[in-house]
């Protein structure tokens, strides 16, 4: 078709740009010596410069247009019409940014980051809180340059995950929460787990390594790291690298490990016809990323039969002197935490209503950042009844503000809230998921997931995906039937 190959040939130079930064900002997190960062935190914003003016230019939007308009278009495959128009979209949006905010802002989230892993590690939050104060005012900025006349808010929310409001997940939010309070532990249980573990960053790799190609991760175009915070980030399709972090809580590092690895094969499982076009091919579907991450960490490796083929194996790595009965338990015991990585799959849902409304409140009522801490404390006690000892713990838990990432968090729960819609699929399409499981044919349930989801990227939105693979509209009622049928017992 004429216009594409001039238009692919463009984009590649798009995807070698993103490559580099990608990588680079790996590099910051990962193993960057301490003297060094700001020289590549200078480095990542010259290249996020060059990245913004190939997606800004005036010839990248003629280029887009023209394939757009040819009559020939509508014959390429729907996914691809899809991705290419979605391309334009964000053309038109980063057009209206200045350059020179957009470079200050790219710089600014860097450096924020590093000072808020540093915060952290002291229980600081006076030091991190003028980096948070600038990361609000130019995230507002950010997005009033794109559209001025919106709720500020909504438009971080539709960042995300496309078409989201904060009307529909207030709704889906209070109706979650009504059905789910009821089974949340009212006061804090003693823990189940009492053994000492201690582990090398060798051991948690070697079993990080087994238990993602057992679901479906290639790690021939994988790597591993360790990081204050877990996270997945996509060089390319040939390169999926996951961080995760060096705990001696078992439980919690394969949790982590399973929920990485849900968005990995995610990224490594896109089609070449779209992958080709850059190197971030899941864009404004964010919710949809997590519901897949979360579909392996609690719905499928919550549930014993998930273990059954593989826990001996797994015991040996991780030293383990627990039966896989007793091992489950504790996968599965509602535990009021204060951490919302660390929580059940259960009280996990209002760690992310709590920041989710304080997002809000931040972004339409302009609340004193002095004011956070007690507003995050506030809201931990009355939801889980869980007194917060320090900000580390609190506030500065997560490193998602620090990034400038306002509006994803409710992507955790949405996402969630899709699991319970994806489960009842496959039971229907792919067989019982407790027999599947068992018998070890869990990549039958990724291969599923692959033709249905992964494979077109972000080239439809979860309600188009949801409406074709169960039939019906965003609900709460299958995770919330999973929820009650699972802890009204426990």
């Amino acid at each position: 078709m004429a216009g594409l190959k001039e238009l692919l040939s463009y984009q590649q130079k798009i995807s070698n740009i993103q490559y580099t930064i990608n990588i680079l900002r790996w590099e910051l997190k990962i193993s960057t010596p301490k003297k060094s960062e700001q020289n590549l935190i200078d480095l990542i914003a010259a290249y996020e410069s060059q990245l913004f003016e190939l997606q800004t230019s005036e010839n990248y939007g003629k280029l887009l247009n023209k394939v757009i308009e040819n009559t020939d278009f509508k014959k390429i495959e729907k996914a691809e019409q899809n991705y290419i128009c979605n391309l334009l979209r964000h053309y038109e949006e980063k057009r209206k940014i200045p350059m020179d905010f957009y470079t200050r802002y790219i710089k600014l989230k860097n450096e924020s980051n590093l000072v808020w892993k540093k915060a952290k590690e002291q229980n600081n939050y006076q030091l991190f809180k003028p980096y948070l104060k600038r990361i609000i005012e130019m995230t507002k900025q950010y997005y009033r340059y794109i559209d001025s006349n919106s709720n500020l808010y909504d438009l971080m929310l539709n960042h995300y995950e496309t078409g989201m409001t904060s009307q529909i997940i207030d709704q889906l939010f209070a109706d979650l929460k009504k059905r789910l309070l009821p089974l949340i532990p009212k006061e804090t249980k003693e823990e189940l787990n009492n053994n000492k573990y201690e582990y090398t960053n060798q051991e948690l790799i070697d079993c990080a390594q087994f238990l993602l190609g057992y679901i479906g991760f290639d790690m021939d175009k994988g790597l591993l790291g360790v990081y204050p915070h877990g996270f997945t980030e996509k060089m390319n399709m040939n390169d999926i690298r996951i961080a995760f972090r060096h705990t001696n809580n078992p439980f919690d590092f394969v949790t982590t490990i399973i929920h990485e690895g849900g968005h990995g094969i995610f990224e490594q499982s896109i089609k070449e016809s779209l992958s080709r076009y850059e190197n971030i091919t899941i864009d404004n579907l964010y919710a949809l990323h997590e519901s897949q991450s979360r579909f392996y960490e609690n719905i499928l490796g919550r549930n014993i039969n998930f273990w059954i083929p593989i826990y001996d194996e797994i015991s040996k790595k991780l030293h383990l002197n627990l039966s896989l009965s007793e091992f489950i338990d504790v996968l599965n015991h509602p535990v009021l935490n204060v951490k919302r990585t660390e929580s059940d799959e259960l009280t996990y849902c209002m760690h992310i209503i709590l920041r989710y409304e304080i997002e809000r409140a931040i972004f339409n009522d302009n609340i004193s950042l002095d004011d956070l801490p007690n507003l995050w404390n506030q809201k931990m006690k009355d939801y889980l009844g869980i007194v917060v000892k320090n900000d580390s713990d609190g506030l500065m838990q997560d490193v998602h503000w620090s990034e400038g990432d306002f509006g994803y968090f409710p992507s955790y729960l949405l996402g969630t809230i899709y699991d319970g819609m994806f489960l009842e699929a496959i039971e229907k399409n792919v067989g019982n998921l407790d027999e599947l499981l068992r018998t070890g044919r869990i990549k039958e349930i990724t291969s599923y997931l692959i033709e249905n989801i992964y494979q077109n990227g972000g080239a439809y939105t979860s309600r188009e995906i949801i409406k074709k693979m169960c039939n019906s509209e965003i609900s709460v009622e299958p995770i919330a039937n999973y929820f009650e049928k699972k802890y009204s017992k426990k």
